[in-house]
């Protein structure tokens, strides 16, 4: 299936402190190297937790911030522990959270708020950030939009991904500093093809 036309991939994300942000930014850098296909620079790659992304028609846009700004009028902060770091199948390298039951629960009133905005539903496309998709993924992206939703949600920080062929061996070293921060703000973004977010379309602030 072609990427359907005049359609955008949206992410909404928790945005770090700015010293967690800081610190992600650097890891990511110190991964730099010929194997890896980005890194966080806080310029144009921004360090972001995804909680929902989908891909949405251009004239949809506005109504998938009016629906989020919703959602985070009744949120209040809570604790986005950081438990470590992974690599994923899909050759993404990142900083791990813990699935609160706060965490869930804001995942769950964004896909209640955003599915029904999707486009194409019952028929997504296949986003080309972690496929080939399993089933529980296609059913996923048919029931919500979100390929990585319900059971498959995973708090995290991507700090890269690496290039077909090129994953290390070895998990790389990291820092023992703790990424645990406060949720303060949520963000909404157009993302690439890696999913990785690039232009901001709007940002709300958690009491």
């Amino acid at each position: 299936m072609n990427k359907p036309e005049s359609s955008v991939l949206v992410n909404v994300n928790v945005t770090p402190s700015d010293e967690v942000g800081g610190n992600c930014v650097d890891i990511s850098q110190s991964l730099k190297s010929d194997g890896t296909m980005f890194v966080l620079d806080g310029n144009s790659k921004f360090p972001h937790m995804t909680v929902f992304m989908f891909r949405v028609a251009n004239d949809r846009v506005a109504d998938v911030v009016e629906a989020v700004d919703q959602v985070v009028s009744g949120l209040r902060s809570f604790q986005c522990k950081h438990t470590g770091y992974f690599m994923t199948k899909g050759r993404y390298f990142e900083a791990s959270y813990e699935k609160t039951p706060e965490f869930l629960a804001f995942h769950e009133g964004l896909i209640t708020a955003l599915k029904d905005l999707r486009i194409n539903p019952g028929n997504p496309f296949e986003e080309g950030y972690f496929t080939p998709y399993t089933s529980e993924q296609q059913v996923n992206a048919r029931e919500t939009g979100y390929d990585l939703a319900n059971e498959l949600f995973r708090p995290h920080v991507t700090l890269t991904r690496y290039f077909e062929g090129k994953v290390p061996e070895k998990d790389p070293e990291t820092p023992t500093t703790d990424l645990s921060f406060p949720l303060q703000k949520v963000s909404v973004y157009k993302a690439d093809d890696n999913g990785a977010v690039y232009e901001p379309l709007a940002k709300f602030f958690v009491v």
